[in-house]
């Protein structure tokens, strides 16, 4: 081994400490943290999607119990693989073995509903930590080039975190994920850590998607993960960059476990270890690349897609560690340190990316969409999307960070010095109906390090809304880019000021305004000219509806 790190830290030590203890008659379920207050993976199962023949890779510190029921199909053929990179044999453990249950398991006998978010996807498990802990960059690269190259897998998992390096996006480690997420096209699904002040390695890279792990809210209601586990890594990076990405629920999963081929436990604790929130956004990519590979589309399964139509469709209206909201629609604040961009929505997820892509320079009619688009320097495109009433517009644009590898000798080893990184810089530009002035950019004087952008704004007005992607980069590098948007509605009773709640504050605000002609709020309901009986109507069809993603409960 030419090259060691410094220290090793598994995630496995760090979740031992964190575990409560669970009695037999706590009954929890991957069923729920895959359900509609979880991943939502559920009702995409209900689609028929699975992610049926698609391969993911898991870089581990020891191995999977392969055999366990969970990875099984009807015929009793597991679906799991184990692979050694470290000449130590395999090393079935438990940290491991559950790890891989919130990505495909197939349930078991007596767990019939414990299902994985991809019970259809083949697992290849790769261990890279040696007996002694110790973890060579070359055997690193082995198991990458095995799990990518030889085995065709298109989403990564990792199961350990690497200590005594700066997590600032320059550790060979971190370069060599976005290398192979730039050349490869591959899905890197990394957790943003456990324990420490800011993210960890792997969870700084550009080019992959970084979760942090949510908790219940309320153990008496184990469907409703909308708080941020007190361990989970809060962001930014040490180098400022805006990770994590998204957050998935962590908290009391039933996994399979190592003691045997039918042994299960309850996995995570309110820490919101991310150990068991990554494995959800692993899944949920393998689901749209099952999706990707049933249409004709050939850009649909781009990672830089994928990552933009997963963000784009976070559930924004997440808590923080402390329980303070974090509701964009209040703050104005589309990213957080500690939840990202928002709770995981597979379901959303799967209904955008399941439309048409759209187009530049074309008018753009549809209530979502998404496009793969390659942008040279000073070059743009420019989108028109058509608004009829009021939404929340969400747009999220991505692009991933170029990694040169100039082979020295030996030629074909890849080495640390034998990376470089190039950053486009890309910005996004909001025009409203008639208006030279932009309502949001990111077209900020100084280089801005992020390689993901994201608005969420309110549209009152009726209109062609005008969004331009450029390319301003003054290296002259040009990039590949993936932008997902959708115009999300706000209830049709909802009277300003806006609280995406129908209640008695619309009905005194109406009410104020009664019999009044040309009032503005007149055409928020029945726009006939008054505000009368048919405005009342329109509120009373609405009444009491909520808008999850923005009321603040």
């Amino acid at each position: 081994m030419r090259r060691n790190s410094n220290i090793l830290e598994v995630w496995g030590v760090f979740v031992a400490i964190f575990f409560c203890n669970i009695t037999a008659s706590d009954v929890y379920a991957l069923k729920e943290s895959t359900g509609p207050g979880g991943s939502n993976a559920i009702a995409v199962h209900n689609l028929g999607q699975t992610g049926q023949d698609v391969n993911i890779g898991v870089i581990l510190s020891r191995s999977v119990r392969t055999t366990h029921e969970a990875f099984k199909d009807a015929n009793g053929v597991s679906h799991a693989f184990n692979l050694d990179f470290t000449g130590d044999g395999n090393s079935i453990f438990w940290h491991d073995t559950q790890l891989v249950g919130p990505i495909s398991s197939r349930g078991g006998v007596s767990h019939p509903n414990d299902i994985g978010v991809a019970p259809g996807a083949d697992i290849y498990c790769a261990r890279v930590v040696d007996d002694n802990n110790s973890v060579s960059w070359s055997n690193f690269n082995n198991a990458l080039t095995e799990l990518v190259i030889n085995q065709q897998c298109r989403a990564i998992v990792t199961g350990f975190q690497i200590d005594g390096l700066s997590a600032d996006g320059q550790s060979p480690w971190t370069m060599l994920y976005d290398y192979y997420a730039y050349e490869n096209n591959v899905i890197f699904a990394n957790a943003a850590g456990n324990i420490y002040p800011e993210i960890t390695i792997f969870g700084d890279a550009y080019n992959g998607i970084t979760t942090g792990g949510l908790r219940l809210n309320d153990l008496n209601n184990p469907y409703d993960y909308r708080m941020v586990g007190s361990v989970s890594n809060p962001g930014p990076t040490v180098d400022g960059r805006r990770k994590p990405d998204i957050t998935a629920p962590s908290q009391q999963q039933m996994t399979p476990t190592s003691s045997s081929d039918t042994d299960w436990r309850n996995s995570g604790t309110s820490g919101g270890e991310t150990s068991y929130s990554m494995p959800h956004t692993a899944g949920a990519a393998a689901l749209l690349l099952g999706l990707a590979d049933d249409t004709e589309d050939p850009n649909d399964n781009r990672s830089v897609v994928i990552k933009a139509v997963l963000v784009n469709t976070a559930m924004p209206n997440i808590n923080d560690k402390a329980g303070a909201s974090t509701n964009p629609a209040d703050s104005n604040n589309t990213w957080h340190r500690d939840r990202g961009y928002g709770r995981l929505d597979v379901l959303r997820a799967y209904l955008l990316l399941d439309t048409n892509e759209i187009k530049p320079n074309t008018l753009i009619l549809q209530d979502r969409g998404w496009v793969f688009g390659r942008l040279e320097p000073d070059q743009n495109d420019v989108f028109t999307i058509s608004v009829t009433e009021r939404f929340r517009l969400s747009g999220t644009l991505t692009w991933h960070r170029r990694i040169l590898w100039t082979d020295k000798n030996p030629i074909g080893v890849l080495e640390s010095d034998e990376l470089t990184v190039y950053l486009a810089d890309l910005d996004m530009i909001l025009y409203a109906p008639g208006e030279p002035n932009p309502i949001f950019s990111t077209d900020v004087p100084d280089f801005d390090p992020n390689n993901l952008e994201k608005c969420d704004l309110l549209l009152e007005s009726p209109g062609d809304y005008t969004l331009v992607i450029e390319n301003d980069s003054a290296n002259g590098e040009s990039a590949d880019y993936g932008f997902a948007f959708e115009l999300h509605p706000v209830p049709a009773g909802d009277l300003p000021p806006y609280d995406y709640a129908v209640d008695f504050n619309d009905l005194s605000t109406l009410a104020s305004a009664w019999l009044i002609e040309d009032s503005p709020l007149d055409l928020l309901l029945s726009a006939n000219g008054i505000i009368d009986f048919a405005d009342f109507t329109k509120l009373a069809e609405s009444w009491l509806q909520i808008d999850p993603f923005y009321y603040q409960y």
